[in-house]
């Protein structure tokens, strides 16, 4: 994922990301799960930083949506090494429905459906959903723990060829640097490279407002507050039975 140091995030974000917010991804799953009428859900997280507002935004979505959703239950267990094996596997027992929402890392989740098998977990009848963050590179062949069946929400970057991911970065730098020019006559100078720490107050943070309202080939690469795409182009995938990603 290709990342840009801005300057003019009211809301404190260091970069500008190529990719969705985890709102974004959790607005992803629940029109899925709307389509298909999976209206009963669990949601199981790990301790890994960002699980409360995985977890506040999935219950401020399910408060206001038109939907009639059914949360049964948020499990947060320890996944990491080290974790108490007989203790995941008795709260994972105590899952009563068939579609499971999961936040936590790549490696997490491994150990996760590791677990979830051996309860029963895992098979016809229970659909997984993951967030890009452990669903991991798509490219790559999946873990074996990870079931099939499994549905990820990412973007659509991962058609593109590393090339086609540079070009769109470099036209967001070179689009931005080509507007400053257009208001200000003329091109600041670099202080600093990538290695140089973010700090509060930057000089030519009027460069980097430029950055963040792009249309570039017809593509709308504008930014969020967080720094994230503001209209990302998302995909679902599921594991299929040769084990590789397709597109739902």
């Amino acid at each position: 994922m290709l990342t840009f140091l801005p300057q003019s995030l009211d809301e404190g974000s260091t970069f500008l990301q190529m990719g969705a917010s985890l709102e974004q991804q959790i607005v992803c799953m629940f029109k899925l799960m709307e389509e298909y009428d999976w209206g009963e859900f669990v949601v199981i997280t790990s301790l890994l930083p960002g699980y409360e507002t995985f977890i506040d935004v999935v219950n401020s979505y399910t408060d206001t949506s038109y939907f009639l959703w059914k949360l049964q239950d948020v499990l947060s267990l320890e996944m990491s090494v080290g974790a108490n094996d007989a203790r995941t596997k008795r709260m994972l027992q105590q899952v009563d429905s068939q579609v499971l929402l999961a936040y936590c890392s790549h490696e997490e989740a491994q150990y996760l459906f590791r677990q979830a098998s051996e309860v029963g977990l895992l098979g016809p009848g229970y659909i997984w959903i993951l967030p890009s963050l452990a669903v991991g590179n798509p490219n790559s062949p999946p873990p074996l723990s990870f079931p099939v069946g499994l549905i990820g929400v990412i973007t659509d970057n991962w058609r593109k060829t590393l090339g086609q991911r540079v070009r769109e970065g470099v036209a967001i730098v070179a689009k931005g640097a080509q507007g400053f020019k257009k208001h200000q006559g003329f091109l600041p100078e670099g202080h600093s490279d990538c290695n140089t720490p973010p700090t509060k107050h930057w000089e030519n943070s009027t460069l980097y407002r430029h950055m963040l309202n792009v249309t570039w080939e017809e593509k709308d690469l504008s930014f969020n507050s967080q720094g994230f795409l503001t209209n990302p182009s998302m995909v679902l995938i599921a594991l299929d039975r040769e084990r590789l990603w397709d597109k739902m």
